[in-house]
C-alpha cells in the first residue's frame, strides 16, 4: 500500500482523536458562551497532540520531514524580513496551518485495521448525529451555547466552537454520506436529521454546499432529465439570493449599507483592501513577496486563498497548497464525489478559516481514510501491493 505501514494499531487513534477533539471544543464552546470567558485547554490539548504527532512522524517517516522543512525555511525567512521580526502570533498562526499536514502525514504511515476503521465511521457518525440532536433541543429552548453565533444572528451548530468549523465539518459529512451511502442516503432516518440540522448552521457555505449537494445527488442517482435539473438549480439560485440579498435578513442590511459586494463577501472585501493590501504595502520587502510575513494578523483577508500565500508569499503559498494535496488526495474516488470536493474547496478558497483550524483535520482524516477503504474494498489487489 505504497508509504503505508502493515503494522496495525490496537489502539484506535483517530477515534481517540476525534472524541478529544469534540469534547474539549464542546468544553470550549460551553464556557465561552456561557460566562464570556475562554480556556487554554483546547490550545494546550492540540499543541500537546501536535508535538506527539510530529515525533511519530519524525520516527516513522523521516524523509517525509522535507515537507515541513521547507514550510519552516519560508516561515522563517519571510517572518525575519519583517522589521518586527518573529511574533508570538506568528507562530501558533504556523503551528496551527500545519497541523492537518502533521495529522495527514500521521496516518500515512499508522494504518489502522478495516474493523477499527468501521469503528471510527461509526464512531463519527454518531458524534454528527448526537449534534445534530442537540441543534434541534437548542432551536427548540433557545439554548445559548448550541447558536452559532454569540449575538442575535440566527444560527446553530451545536457543540461545534465557531461557524467555519460547523460548516465545513457539515460539509465533510455530506460528502462522506453520499459516498458511503449514495442513492440510499436519504433512506436512513439518521442521515435525515443530519442533513436537516445542516439547515440550521445559519451560514453562507452551508447553504451552498448544500445545494450544491443536492444537485449532484438528483444528477446522479435520479431519472430526472439534467437539463432540467440544471435549469431548475439555476433559478431556485437566483431565487433564494433574490431573497436573502435583496430582500430581508442581515445579508440585506448589509448589502442596503455597504453593497453587494460586501454583503456576499461577509466584508473580506473591505479586509482585503483595507488592512491586508496596506501592511503589504507598508512592510513587505522582496523576500516578503516570495516568502510572505505577517506580525499583525487583524490584518488578514479571511479569503483562505489569499491568506496562504500572505503568510508564505509566493512560492511558500504554492509549496503549501502541493503539499497538502499530495498528501490528502492519495486515494481515487467517483466522479460525483470528486466534484463535491472540487466544491468543498472552491468554496474554502473563497471564504475562510479552514486550514488555520486544527479540528477540522480529523474529519479530513475519517473522510480519507473511508474513501481510500473503499477503494480497496473494489479493488483487493492494491491492499497488499
Amino acid at each position: 500500500m505504497g508509504t503505508r505501514d502493515n503494522k496495525y494499531l490496537r489502539f484506535n487513534v483517530v477515534v481517540f482523536l476525534l472524541l478529544l477533539f469534540f469534547t474539549t471544543e464542546a468544553y470550549f464552546k460551553i464556557v465561552l458562551f456561557s460566562n464570556g470567558e475562554s480556556t487554554w485547554l483546547l490550545q494546550v490539548t492540540k499543541g500537546i497532540v501536535l508535538i506527539s504527532l510530529s515525533v511519530c512522524v519524525l520516527i516513522k517517516q523521516p524523509n517525509q520531514l522535507w515537507l515541513l522543512g521547507v514550510l519552516l525555511i519560508s516561515f522563517l525567512i519571510g517572518q525575519l524580513s519583517l522589521v518586527n521580526g518573529i511574533s508570538k502570533e506568528a507562530v501558533i498562526t504556523f503551528t496551527k496551518l500545519i497541523f492537518p499536514i502533521v495529522l495527514l502525514l500521521f496516518f500515512n504511515s499508522y494504518t489502522q485495521s478495516v474493523k477499527q476503521n468501521d469503528v471510527t465511521f461509526l464512531v463519527f457518525e454518531y458524534i454528527m448525529l448526537f449534534n445534530a440532536f442537540l441543534i434541534g433541543i437548542g432551536i427548540l429552548f433557545q439554548i445559548k451555547f448550541v447558536h452559532t453565533y454569540l449575538g442575535a444572528r440566527f444560527g446553530f451548530n451545536g457543540l461545534f466552537v465557531s461557524s467555519a468549523t460547523g460548516s465545513y465539518v457539515y460539509c465533510i459529512t455530506l460528502i462522506y454520506l453520499l459516498a458511503k451511502y449514495k442513492r440510499a442516503i436519504f433512506k436512513r432516518l439518521p442521515n435525515l436529521v443530519i442533513i436537516a440540522s445542516m439547515f440550521c448552521l445559519g451560514t453562507k457555505v452551508s447553504y451552498l454546499f448544500l445545494a450544491v449537494f443536492f444537485a449532484i445527488y438528483l444528477w446522479q442517482f435520479t431519472t430526472i432529465n439534467k437539463k432540467l435539473i440544471g435549469s431548475l438549480f439555476v433559478v431556485l439560485g437566483v431565487f433564494i439570493l433574490y431573497v436573502f440579498f435583496f430582500k430581508f435578513g442581515i445579508f440585506n442590511e448589509i448589502r442596503q449599507q455597504d453593497g453587494l459586494i460586501s454583503s456576499l463577501m461577509s466584508y473580506r472585501d473591505e479586509l482585503l483592501l483595507e488592512r491586508t493590501v496596506p501592511y503589504i504595502l507598508e512592510n513587505w520587502s522582496f523576500l516578503n513577496y516570495l516568502f510572505g510575513g505577517v506580525s499583525d494578523l487583524s490584518t488578514k483577508s479571511q479569503i483562505e486563498f489569499i491568506d496562504v500565500f500572505y503568510f508564505f508569499g509566493v512560492i511558500g503559498g504554492f509549496l503549501y497548497y502541493f503539499i497538502f494535496f499530495r498528501i490528502f488526495l492519495i486515494f481515487k474516488a467517483h466522479i460525483y464525489v470528486a466534484i463535491l470536493l472540487s466544491a468543498l474547496f472552491i468554496i474554502v478558497l473563497l471564504t475562510g478559516n479552514f486550514f488555520g483550524y486544527p479540528s477540522i483535520a480529523i474529519y479530513l482524516v475519517i473522510l480519507r481514510e473511508y474513501l481510500e477503504q473503499n477503494e480497496q474494498n473494489k479493488h483487493p489487489q492494491y491492499i497488499n501491493s
